[in-house]
């Protein structure tokens, strides 16, 4: 099987081919996990159900998925839906092919944002480290580290995030000027590679009341296809009690959001295990996520003005005056099949004939 990297230099494709194929098995494994965690291992279809209305579905594409991908993404459903996209070919074929991965790191840097972003709210960035040097918040003014260090400790809280190589959560720091194990250069020794030192958001009440202690983040996946940009997933991500983060590796759920923002009657957890309510004691399908027209109109936006990237996710939270906040984006993003159906929907047939067939993206 060959796979469309977009790049013409070779250490450049085999570095981003050995990234695909790591983080692909893991992603097995973990699939495999997760259904068998399920009651009664997710579907659970017969052998002879995948193999006449998945296995033929993708033999036209010469790909023979694995069926646990599909006991997982159909559990609670009557039937097998093919449309499902395993996370082996979404990593391996369908992101290479509309995103360019090699210019990956340069763009999802969250020390460029102030390049990048510059019409949207975005968190107060303090200081950052990029390429090595330090930068005062607007990123205009270099200067030394000792200067950095002395403005962090001016702040009573920040919170510091690796400025690349991140996802889950990964390397995430609060400070607290007051009561901190680490002071601000001993941060600063821990995220070698870069980071951004931020004031933290304040969301807005509707929120809040959800979880206080983390951030609850809406996360939006698009796709620009054929000249629109499409909105394939939303889901609203939350903290556990007292957890400061909202990823779900980190113990919080994700519930999908309507289209008219309400969430849907149930949200997902580590477990795999479906709750109507989160342990706070709300239940989600009398939430509703302020501002979430807004966002989907900002990202839609914000989507055209990045042409090497086809396949977006974005995180926005919302502050205390209802505006939406851009907290970052990723060119490798995770599918949310599980809470919101086939990732492409009924644009799947139109999306693999071009993903399989022989031309690259007019752009590339």
């Amino acid at each position: 099987m060959k796979y469309r990297l977009l790049s013409h230099n070779r250490l450049d494709r085999m570095y981003v081919f050995l990234r695909m194929i790591r983080h692909t098995r893991t992603k097995s494994k973990y699939a495999r996990k997760r259904v068998r965690k399920i009651i009664h291992g997710g579907y659970n279809g017969t052998n002879k159900e995948f193999r006449e209305v998945v296995c033929r579905y993708w033999k036209q594409y010469g790909e023979k998925p694995q069926k646990y991908w599909f006991d997982l993404y159909c559990v609670g459903k009557e039937a097998y839906d093919p449309r499902y996209i395993t996370d082996p070919i979404w990593f391996r074929k369908i992101i290479p092919y509309f995103n360019n991965l090699v210019l990956r790191q340069a763009y999802v840097d969250k020390g460029m944002y102030n390049r990048l972003m510059t019409d949207v709210k975005k968190p107060e960035t303090v200081v950052k480290r990029v390429g090595g040097y330090y930068y005062d918040g607007d990123g205009e003014t270099a200067i030394t580290r000792s200067e950095a260090e002395a403005l962090c400790e001016q702040e009573e809280q920040l919170i510091f995030k690796p400025s690349t190589y991140t996802g889950g959560g990964s390397g995430v720091t609060f400070f607290d000027n007051e009561n901190h194990d680490l002071s601000a250069g001993e941060l600063f020794d821990r995220f070698t590679a870069g980071f951004v030192a931020q004031r933290l958001v304040k969301q807005h009440p509707d929120l809040a009341r959800i979880n206080k202690d983390s951030l609850n983040t809406v996360r939006v996946v698009s796709f620009r296809f054929k000249g629109e940009v499409h909105i394939l997933s939303t889901i609203l991500r939350m903290g556990g009690i007292g957890s400061r983060v909202d990823n779900l590796s980190s113990g919080g759920m994700s519930c999908r959001i309507e289209a008219d923002g309400r969430l849907a009657e149930k949200s997902v957890n580590k477990k795999s295990e479906w709750k109507e309510e989160h342990p706070s004691g709300l239940k989600f399908r009398d939430i509703t996520v302020p501002s979430f027209d807004k966002i989907i109109k900002t990202v839609k936006r914000l989507h055209l003005t990045l042409p090497y990237f086809d396949l977006i996710g974005w995180d926005f939270a919302v502050d205390e005056s209802g505006d939406p906040v851009f907290i970052e984006f990723n060119v490798m993003p995770e599918q949310n099949q599980l809470s919101c159906g086939p990732s492409f929907g009924e644009l799947t047939d139109e999306v693999l004939a071009a993903v399989y067939g022989d031309k690259l993206p007019e752009r590339f």
